[in-house]
């Protein structure tokens, strides 16, 4: 079976044209973990999930917690291996992608993301 992948944009510039659904416990579990990198303009979407952790990741990656209608409620920039990044109060969706990549999309608190399928 192929591998459905999601796009996500920002004011109409795409952040992530190949971004990975993590909607199930499995996917969810190993988000990341064991990965040496992730290419250039991909990313992880987690659902429901609101807290992430880097454990047994290999490298910095930007973490964005949004509420259910896609609006930023967080953003934490350059999150090393081996964190623990705190619960979100509202969240319900966090996406990794590679470290700087928030920064180059000028990504902050309140801003909405949009979400579609390929």
């Amino acid at each position: 079976m192929k591998k459905k992948y999601l796009i996500i944009s920002h004011n109409g510039e795409i952040i992530c044209g190949e971004c990975e659904n993590a909607n199930t416990v499995i996917t969810r579990f190993f988000g990341l973990m064991h990965r040496k990198s992730m290419p250039d303009g991909h990313g992880l979407l987690l659902e429901p999930c609101n807290q992430i952790h880097t454990f047994n990741m290999h490298f910095d990656i930007d973490v964005i917690t949004m509420d259910k209608s896609n609006k930023v409620l967080a953003v934490f920039d350059s999150v090393p291996p081996r964190k623990c990044k705190r619960a979100v109060k509202g969240g319900r969706k966090v996406l990794e992608l590679n470290s700087g990549e928030a920064g180059k999309f000028n990504i902050k608190c309140g801003d909405i993301l949009e979400i579609a399928e390929q």
